[in-house]
């Protein structure tokens, strides 16, 4: 009988790119770590007033994204992905119309530390965006980003875990905090988010929380990836990964509804802002 979380009015929304999950505490760990569960598909609803307004479907292998397929509230396809790996690493993702043009392309090259060195951006051949990214000896990380408008630098802050904590660009400085298993449970920007999390019911081993296992074995490559410390939230540094609950920033509030079976896998997922439903997540596991 699956179990539902609490609805838990804790904290708050962002953008959300999937799903959460790590260790049990039940008896069943032993079993579950022998023959542990791979996600087959997620299915992805964007609601607007309560009615879903589009959709997407996601296809995976080896419990890392495969195909994204995004549909219109008419189930019509307007847009697929494909994600493309080497070495267990993401280096390509790319974006196609539903006639198979391609419309847009990611390639990530990494260094000999499995460390993001370089992104490429490019929606077609006059719109491309490459981010270099370089580490530095005094435990910072610079960002440039060249486009058809110029550079954007950016400087990334790692803590005494390795962690990136603080990220200052030309818009001033925005900073995270994390818990002692490194979940981030503050960001500091323009305002304060503040990030709960389900201390009690914890996900299974071997899960892919956040959409792990996509980025090799470096920690910041989540937030190097998004060239943005907004996606710590998204990170691959926990020691315990939980499920996030809700996050809340000044006035704006935002639930999040599990429903897992007995092992604590993920049936669904629900993000609520204002006690409107804005996302839903689906499960389906080989």
């Amino acid at each position: 009988m699956p179990k539902r979380k609490p609805s838990a009015k804790l904290n708050l929304l962002l953008i959300v790119l999937i799903a959460l999950i790590s260790y049990s505490c039940s008896d069943d760990d032993v079993a579950q770590t022998e023959s542990p569960r791979s996600i087959s598909k997620l299915k992805l609803k964007i609601y607007n007033s309560n009615e879903v307004e589009r959709y997407s479907i996601r296809d995976y292998e080896n419990n890392r994204p495969k195909t994204d397929s995004f549909y219109n509230n008419n189930h019509e396809l307007t847009s697929y992905f494909d994600w493309i790996y080497e070495y267990g690493m993401l280096t390509d993702r790319k974006g196609y119309s539903a006639n198979g043009t391609l419309i847009f392309n990611v390639t990530i090259s990494y260094d000999n530390m499995n460390r993001i060195i370089q992104t490429t951006n490019s929606s077609n051949a006059s719109n491309i965006i490459t981010t270099d990214f370089t580490y530095n000896s005094d435990n910072t990380i610079s960002s440039r980003q060249e486009n058809n408008s110029g550079f954007l630098n950016k400087t990334f802050y790692i803590n005494t875990l390795g962690l990136i904590h603080k990220e200052l660009n030309d818009d001033g400085t925005s900073e995270v905090i994390y818990d002692a298993d490194n979940n981030v449970i503050r960001k500091t920007e323009s305002g304060v988010t503040n990030y709960s999390y389900d201390n009690v019911n914890l996900p299974p081993d071997n899960f892919p929380v956040n959409e792990n296992f996509m980025f090799g074995d470096y920690k910041n490559n989540r937030i190097i990836y998004n060239n943005s410390i907004n996606a710590a939230t998204y990170n691959e540094a926990s020691t315990l990964r939980k499920f996030g609950i809700g996050y809340q920033s000044g006035t704006n509030v935002v639930v999040i509804d599990w429903v897992l079976d007995s092992d604590n896998y993920p049936i669904s997922k629900k993000f609520y802002s204002d006690n409107q439903l804005q996302i839903e997540y689906e499960y389906t596991y080989e």
